[in-house]
């Protein structure tokens, strides 16, 4: 029996085009196992075939599922308000898509499946043929399951999936190693060219870390927890419930809870002021967890590889599976304190979207999984990850590597008592709600071990660890200096002087509001200059045109329009500053015509002032260490999301730059 597709070859060659890495389509196929309700599920690889096998225990394909082959896009696997598999998990995807996928690899697909309903069958499928076609195996000896082969996989397609990067993501797929205790993963084995299948599922006990925060945030509420262990400071480990977000807002609960009086921020902070994003309505639920150790006490989770990934029911999104993607800015954070921990060869974790639906969520996956759409609800949830979450440990982690400023506690003011039984301490569950007084946590509770929150589905993690023995007490203040030495100073002088009037000290905790922009825009002096350039040459109107044209763009909105702008405007002006003091400009090697026109300036400054050098210094820096245009060149060819904070960041800089270069 033949069935033909119902979607033509250039839907077919779009949707593939969309499938980012062929590790994405390994990703799917094991997704699609575990929505099967699998066991096991064992991957092979051979170079000498240039085959890929997937084999699982799971439910196997009805006759349905088979025809529904015909109709890529289509899945009835949520259908019916139909959420979870025969084990009670969340299914993994919904738009039908992974199987199609395949042919990103490979020309030829072959699927030998059996269910309990409709028994046996075997599938071939061609790419070019635009059909597939199936038949019943009557005299089965199959046992229930699936088993797909990918043949004539490209050779540098194995090429890549054999190597040890790619190999290395494949064991971050999913959360196991944090909640293996409580999801029913299968057991996953990969075997490379016949070797013995090794498992894909890490595992390691979860020590001497010097920090532990486990997050949450129920959309449902729009309330986030925030909890910090840590088992090389006392520190309070109080659940933190927040649901007013703003900078201003979090740096009252770091001061409150953590004695934190001066903060530094992130560059999210810098770049983002959250009444301009109005709300967080749209943020899916979402929970965490973060790891942040010593390199040298990591130990095998150092073979597990640094980074903290994001997951969509637990699988991970592909363009977060490299240690080198840094999205949450930790590199950034060592840039504005030396001292702190915070580096991303230390931090280790996961921000998961459990129980999460796409046909309801604002928040859209692209379909080839490797990451999210980037729109305002996608800057909505970094900047409660980014703005919210890691400004909190950030300063958390700068306070503890701080000497005591004089009169004050950083510490979070922690006094030890006389030792009690073993494991026995108080421990406060404290709720923040902004705009109304915070001074009333809720009642202690006395506990022989840690209170982890519970994460969507699981039991608590880290059972059996300990806290310190000792009692934050909150209203506890220290006191400055010795009472005599205050009353000294309160005396009013032996010739009988009047005591000094009081004098006036604005409230501390008062910020002037303002409001930042999101477009990359020049100053209306700097405006003056640019109008000379209208109706001078064809290279002088496009620059004009780009500004123009780049200004209007809310770098929120439209992200990729704006970095295809930045890049053309820093290239226009590069050439049009290389013709006018006479550098050599590269057609095919921007970075080198920066560098040859900072060169020129270098020796022949049109300014002497020491801010110049020091500004041709920065530019040189942002092309050359930063890689800036690398960097954007990424954004502009590649799928990686675009970070709006370097964007806006970087634009403070090179903004002079462009400026410099049109004066020129």
């Amino acid at each position: 029996m033949k069935e033909t597709l119902h979607i033509d070859s250039s839907s077919i060659a779009s949707i593939l085009g969309t499938v980012g890495s062929p590790l994405v389509v390994i990703s799917e196929l094991i997704k699609n196992a575990i929505d099967a309700s699998a066991d096991k599920i064992r991957i092979a690889y051979s170079r000498e075939l240039q085959s890929i096998t997937v084999v699982d225990d799971g439910l196997g394909f009805s006759l349905e599922d088979i025809r529904q082959l015909s109709q890529p896009g289509f899945s009835k696997k949520k259908s019916n308000g139909n959420l979870t598999n025969a084990k009670g998990s969340f299914y993994t995807g919904s738009k039908g898509l992974g199987l199609l996928s395949v042919f990103s690899l490979c020309n030829h697909l072959t699927i030998q499946t059996k269910s309990d309903t409709d028994g046996e069958y075997l599938i071939n499928w061609s790419k070019d043929d635009g059909s597939y076609s199936y038949e019943q195996i009557v005299d089965s000896q199959m046992v229930r399951g699936t088993i797909i082969t990918l043949n004539n996989i490209f050779p540098e397609v194995m090429t890549l999936l054999t190597s040890e990067s790619e190999v290395k993501k494949l064991r971050h797929i999913s959360t196991y190693l944090y909640k293996h205790a409580s999801l029913p993963f299968p057991e996953i084995t990969l075997s490379i060219d016949g070797s013995e299948p090794n498992s894909l599922l890490f595992t390691t006990e979860l020590k001497d870390m010097l920090y532990d925060v486990i997050f949450n945030y129920d959309s449902s509420t729009e309330t986030l927890s925030f909890q910090c262990f840590s088992e090389r400071f006392q520190i309070n480990s109080s659940k933190i419930f927040i649901n007013s977000f703003d900078t201003a807002d979090i740096e009252l609960i770091l001061n409150k809870y953590f004695n934190i009086k001066e903060t530094i921020k992130t560059r999210t902070n810098d770049n983002i002021s959250f009444k301009e994003l109005e709300s967080i309505e749209g943020v899916p639920t979402f929970e965490g967890r973060l790891l942040v150790y010593e390199r040298k006490t990591a130990g095998k989770l150092k073979d597990f590889g640094a980074g903290v990934n994001i997951y969509a029911n637990d699988f991970a999104l592909y363009n977060y599976l490299s240690e080198e993607n840094d999205w949450l800015g930790l590199a950034d954070f060592s840039q504005r304190k030396k001292n702190t921990r915070l580096r991303p060869h230390n931090a280790f974790g996961f921000v998961n979207l459990p129980y999460f639906d796409e046909s309801k969520e604002q928040l859209k996956i692209s379909n080839e999984r490797a990451d999210f759409i980037q729109d305002a609800v996608f800057v909505k949830l970094m900047y409660l990850l980014k703005g919210v979450v890691m400004f909190m440990i950030f300063n958390i982690d700068i306070a503890k590597y701080q000497k005591p400023a004089k009169g004050r506690f950083v510490d979070g003011d922690i006094k030890s008592v006389p030792e009690t039984s073993k494991g026995e301490h108080l421990q406060q569950e404290a709720t923040i709600h902004m705009g109304e007084t915070a001074n009333n946590p809720s009642q202690n509770n006395t506990s022989g071990n840690k209170e982890y929150p519970k994460f969507s589905g699981e039991g608590a993690l880290d059972e059996g660890k300990k806290d310190t023995d000792s009692v934050i007490k909150e209203n506890d203040t220290y006191q400055g200096e010795p009472d005599s030495q205050k009353k000294e100073e309160e005396l009013v002088n032996d010739e009988g002087e009047e005591e000094q009037e009081e004098n006036y000290e604005p409230e501390v905790g008062f910020k002037p509001t303002h409001r930042k922009r999101y477009n990359l825009t020049f100053t209306a002096a700097e405006g003056l200059l640019i109008d000379k350039l209208k109706n001078t040459d064809d290279l002088g109107n496009k620059i004009y045109q780009t500004i123009y044209e780049l200004s209007k763009l809310n770098v929120l909105y439209y992200p990729y329009a704006t970095v295809c702008l930045y890049r053309t405007l820093i290239e226009s002006a590069t050439q049009y500053a290389s013709r006018s003091i006479g550098s050599e400009y590269l057609e095919s090697a921007l970075p080198n015509s920066i560098g040859n026109v900072l060169n020129k300036w270098s020796n022949n400054p049109p300014d002497s002032s020491k801010e110049f050098r020091s500004n041709v210094g920065l530019w040189r820096d942002l092309i050359k260490k930063r890689n800036l245009l690398e960097k954007l060149n990424l954004y502009i060819h590649n799928t990686t999301p675009v970070d709006v904070d370097l964007i806006l960041d970087t634009w403070k800089s090179m903004k002079g730059y462009i400026r410099e270069c049109i004066k020129s």
